[in-house]
């Protein structure tokens, strides 16, 4: 099983997190939760294989479905509370290693000042 991420639309306006062997059975697996959010059609879903952090993805999958190799997916993963993406690990603060970083730059930039 590997993990996809699926969106209609703009994916920054809501992504859901798929896993399955293909993208051909992530598709109606997405389009099943998109279409709770809002009025969509199958034809604007989109899936994409997410090839980074792929064990953490793994950890928000059902374990029993995963062990089963059945396609399932969900719209409940953490995000990052400043960009609220959720494409990796979050930090004990809570934000993504992109955000984090930039927080850190801001910072010392400030005590320059």
């Amino acid at each position: 099983m590997q993990p996809f991420i699926g969106w209609a639309g703009d994916r920054t306006a809501g992504a859901v997190l798929v896993f399955a062997r293909e993208p051909r059975a992530a598709k109606p697996v997405a389009f099943g939760l998109l279409m709770g959010w809002f009025d969509v059609e199958y034809t604007d879903v989109r899936v994409r294989r997410l090839r980074e952090h792929t064990d953490w993805l793994l950890t928000h999958a059902n374990p029993k479905m995963l062990a089963a190799g059945l396609a399932h997916g969900t719209d409940d993963v953490p995000g990052c509370s400043d960009c609220c993406q959720w494409h990796g690990p979050l930090a004990a603060t809570g934000r993504c290693a992109c955000c984090a970083q930039q927080r850190q730059v801001s910072a010392a930039s400030e005590l320059r000042a």
